[in-house]
């Protein structure tokens, strides 16, 4: 049993043999990790048809938290995808929204900048005159 778990975590799309027979089925290995890096179940390689994989399977697997590595796919899809948790998507938009926002701080700090290096005015500009009320229209 041991063997099989460690045959599991060693085995990735480029070192997986297919079984003689099973080449309709979608073979793919899952893990569950939590955010820190713990293993809270071990890796082990998955068998399924390929529509149910891709209607019901994949997404409940991705919102359960698992971790998927596609190894086979009979119609060779999926060839370099893999399918990441939830918590690593947000991490990842965490990053992309402090990037943004680091280049936006960056951009109103230039702005800033050339706003006080650029001379300021002396004239006060006169204030307008307000518009004459219009002659009320009669009847017609």
């Amino acid at each position: 049993m041991q063997n099989k778990e460690q045959n599991a975590l060693l085995v990735h799309r480029e070192n997986y043999e297919v079984p003689k027979g099973q080449e309709q089925v979608v073979h793919y290995k899952i893990a569950k990790l939590d955010s820190t890096g713990k293993v809270l179940e071990p890796a082990r390689i998955v068998k399924d048809d390929p529509k149910y994989f891709e209607t019901v399977l994949k997404r409940n697997l991705e919102n359960m938290g698992y971790t998927v590595e596609i190894l086979h796919h009979p119609q060779g899809r999926y060839s370099s995808v893999k399918i990441e948790t939830a918590e690593a998507r947000l991490a990842e938009k965490d990053a992309e929204i402090a990037r943004l926002k680091a280049e936006l701080a960056k951009a109103q700090e230039s702005k800033v900048k050339t706003n006080t290096e650029a001379k300021p005015e002396t004239k006060e500009e006169a204030p307008k005159a307000p518009k004459a009320p219009k002659a009320p229209k009669g009847k017609k």
